[in-house]
């Protein structure tokens, strides 16, 4: 069978629409003698008449009609598939892949992936809890766009952006003193038994609770290490132990478990992990966006 190229399918649903090559050669903005080559060459590669003669032009065989009815599907399909490729280019289209892990799922991430997509009805989301180290190898292997977590190391080929901050809380269990003074500082820590989170992999969020603790002149007693945020508030609602958790913890309803603001900690950084070289193009719309939304992000 010998090649057939679009523009063969576009004239040849044009003169079939006209029923007449000279004006079907008008509305195509070109001479008849090579839309009839193409018409020509279009049913050498077919095998098979297309059109037959009328005294007023052309009309199509039974072969030509069963072949228009899918050369309307051809262009439109080919269209469509341009279209797409044009939207992913520009980040407007395409599969966005996310991995995840603790609480900015809770509150951050949401607000930042549901901004983003509003303006764009031809992206759809694939959501995955990973581990920051998952999420790392998944990345640089392609299986992954952006990751979401907090204290991201370096990493050979990616790169970790700054998306948002937030304060920090003490979770406590329910008739605490410190839930009735309404705040706490890290002082207040120092007698407190602890659950840390999440325990693997490290450095951590944990790890940096413990070195606040260490810079207010104590050494952080704890009792547990939690996999991740909703087990750490298990233990403060079922043992009555503390825990140090983001604001976007604050809104986890358990039973027993009141949240009060740390007053002398630094803001909590959610980061965002993404591919440093050849980033595909929905990960750049997205960082752009996070760049209107928060300008001080970086």
């Amino acid at each position: 069978m010998l090649p057939v190229d679009l523009r063969q399918f576009e004239c040849f649903i044009v003169v079939a629409e006209e029923g007449n090559v000279s004006r079907a050669a008008a509305r195509l903005h070109m001479t008849q003698p090579p839309l009839t080559r193409r018409i020509v060459r279009l049913e050498r590669a077919v095998g098979v008449r297309l059109f037959m003669r009328t005294p007023s032009g052309v009309e199509l065989t039974e072969a030509g009609a069963l072949l228009l009815d899918q050369a309307y599907r051809i262009v439109q399909l080919t269209e469509h598939a341009i279209d797409r490729a044009r939207l992913a280019d520009a980040g407007q289209a395409g599969s966005l892949v996310v991995g995840y892990f603790g609480s900015p799922m809770f509150d951050a991430v949401p607000r930042l992936l549901r901004g983003f997509l509003e303006t764009r009805p031809a992206v759809s989301l694939v959501l995955e809890r990973a581990a920051k180290n998952v999420q790392a190898d998944a990345i640089r292997d392609g299986r992954m766009h952006l990751g979401f977590s907090r204290q991201y190391r370096s990493e050979p080929g990616l790169a970790v952006r700054h998306v948002a901050s937030e304060p920090l809380y003490l979770a406590l269990p329910e008739a605490h003193p410190l839930l009735q003074a309404g705040k706490a500082e890290l002082g207040d820590l120092r007698e407190q038994q602890l659950v840390l989170f999440p325990a693997a992999p490290r450095p951590s969020f944990a790890d940096e609770v413990s070195q606040l603790c260490a810079q207010a002149g104590f050494t952080a007693h704890v009792v547990r290490e939690a996999g991740d945020v909703l087990t750490a508030l298990g233990y403060v609602a079922s043992a009555g132990f503390c825990s140090v958790v983001p604001r976007s913890a604050t809104g986890i309803a358990l039973p027993g478990v009141g949240f009060v603001p740390l007053t002398d900690t630094p803001l909590e950084r959610l980061s965002c992990l993404y591919r440093a070289d050849n980033t595909p193009s929905l990960v750049n719309a997205f960082l752009d966006h996070v760049s209107a939304m928060s300008p001080e992000a970086g």
